[in-house]
């Protein structure tokens, strides 16, 4: 068990912190930067996730604070004067992942704070475990000359310790603590906001939520697996930004097309009534009439039935995986994927994501339900950095998962290149009588920088619609094609 330094960590807490510092590679890397500048730096950080978890931390009385922990006193008590903490530490409560990413925020930001000490520091309470060996060795006999010379040379290096550890403290002011923790809590709460999209666009949903059934090893493992690629955090932050869209169209299109009008009845639903009938509300004369009918229930008003949507066929998403797409346009398209497999999961439909270059390098195919993080990611991060693309192969791969799925109609397979590609005319026509058999509809984005040639007649034929786009910041225009589906 630790010593504490400046507060008491509770047992179960201890617990908690102790798996996130076994899970976290970082944090271990954090602790042994800390260790290399200050001795008791491990015991500092689980006392600040401590601060961060527990909602009454619990402080040591001030005789029971040792005076080589001056360094630690100053920075708790820096914590505790910043309202800023407060309120950060009020969010994390109770939560063990994110007080574990908080304290390693707040932690890095306190290694790169401290100065290198221009010697070691010693632990004096090591030299004071020697001399209690020392003394229970003896029971309580008078110790020889030789052996009393040493225990004046460890009491020495004690307090010589011990006044290093104080001087240390000294040279660091409260303003250079203080400003180490506010640079901590603004990256920790930007490292939040990002670790729960990333987590959120990547589970198939527009809601963090989803993610609190994981494990705290597996949201660990997640959260460093996210901030070690640039590519899956700039994938996940656009990816963010479309499923918003997605699921705004999606909610705009299922409350316009909940019910249909099919005559007219009797009845005082407000909602439903027929202009003749509110019309005597703007009369002094006929509101006795309208009052009568409302009691009654005899107004005219418009009989609704709710048409509830068939089970539809799966969401095929092919995405071109060539060289030519590395960049900007990789980033884009899995942007637009997660988004369709966001919209996959609400209308509860299989979704395949097939990578292809001239032959088809990958499949995933997710049940329409919220899908394993890991599964996702591991699917999103590929790239095979293919030589040329073959339109074919992709709708090949995507019109086996449509004849998986024959039971159900209306499927929607989605086309996003750079590349030109010319399939035989056997394909094409096979491909329109597939089409109308299975009864599904096919979507082509195009990424082109305009020069098409004859190629843009080829994707019309292979699509029920097709949207070129110059500029993937505006891409309403696909936005408004696939997004209602």
């Amino acid at each position: 068990m630790q010593e504490p330094l400046v507060y008491v960590i509770p047992k179960w807490t201890e617990l908690c912190v102790d798996d996130f510092k076994e899970k976290s590679s970082r944090l271990s890397e954090v602790i042994e930067e800390g260790e290399s500048k200050v001795y008791n730096f491990e015991t500092f950080v689980s006392e600040t996730y401590h601060r961060l978890y527990d909602r009454q931390p619990n402080r040591l009385e001030d005789s029971a604070i040792k005076p080589e922990n001056k360094i630690w006193i100053a920075i708790h008590q820096q914590m505790s004067e910043l309202e800023v903490f407060q309120q950060f530490s009020n969010r994390l409560n109770g939560d063990e992942f994110l007080s574990g990413i908080g304290a390693t925020a707040l932690c890095i930001a306190i290694v790169e704070m401290l100065p290198e000490p221009t010697e070691p520091l010693e632990d004096p309470e090591v030299i004071r475990n020697q001399l209690r060996g020392i003394f229970e060795a003896l029971q309580g006999q008078t110790p020889n000359a030789g052996l009393m010379q040493k225990i004046q040379q460890l009491k020495q290096k004690g307090l010589e310790a011990r006044l290093a550890s104080e001087a240390y403290a000294d040279s660091i002011s409260n303003a250079a603590i203080e400003t180490a923790l506010l640079i901590g809590i603004a990256k920790a709460e930007a490292e939040m906001q990002a670790i729960a999209e990333s987590l959120s666009a990547y589970s198939g949903s527009s809601n963090y939520s989803n993610e609190t059934q994981l494990k705290i090893a597996d949201k660990i493992h997640l959260a460093q697996r996210l901030q070690a690629s640039p590519k899956l955090q700039a994938i996940a932050e656009l990816a963010g930004k479309k499923i918003a869209i997605a699921a705004k169209m999606q909610r705009s299109k299922v409350k316009e097309g909940r019910t249909e009008i099919i005559g007219v009845t009797t009845g005082n639903d407000l909602t439903r009534l027929l202009p003749c009938e509110l019309v005597k509300l703007t009369e002094p004369a006929l509101f006795p009439i309208f009052a009568k009918g409302y009691i009654e229930r005899s107004l005219l008003q418009r009989e609704l039935i709710s048409r509830e949507p068939l089970a539809r066929g799966p969401i095929i998403i092919c995405l071109d995986s060539s060289g030519s797409m590395q960049g900007q346009a990789e980033i884009w398209s899995k942007a637009i994927a997660l988004a369709l497999l966001s919209i996959a999961v609400s209308q509860k439909r299989h979704c395949r994501i097939l990578h292809f270059t001239d032959i088809v390098e990958r499949i995933d195919d997710f049940a329409g339900e919220i899908p394993d993080t890991n599964r996702v990611i591991d699917c999103i991060e590929k790239f095979y950095n293919g030589g040329s693309t073959s339109f074919t192969a992709a709708l090949t791969g995507a019109l086996v998962s449509i004849q998986q799925h024959e039971q159900t109609k209306k499927a929607d397979v989605v086309l996003i290149t750079d590349g030109l590609d010319n399939p035989s005319s056997r394909f094409m026509e096979q491909w329109q009588i597939d089409r109308k058999k299975y009864e599904f509809s096919c979507y082509g984005i195009l990424i082109t920088s305009g020069n098409l040639g004859n190629y843009e007649s080829t994707i019309n034929k292979l699509c029920d619609r097709y949207v070129e786009i110059d500029d993937l910041t505006d891409d309403s225009e696909v936005s408004d094609c696939l997004y209602s589906i």
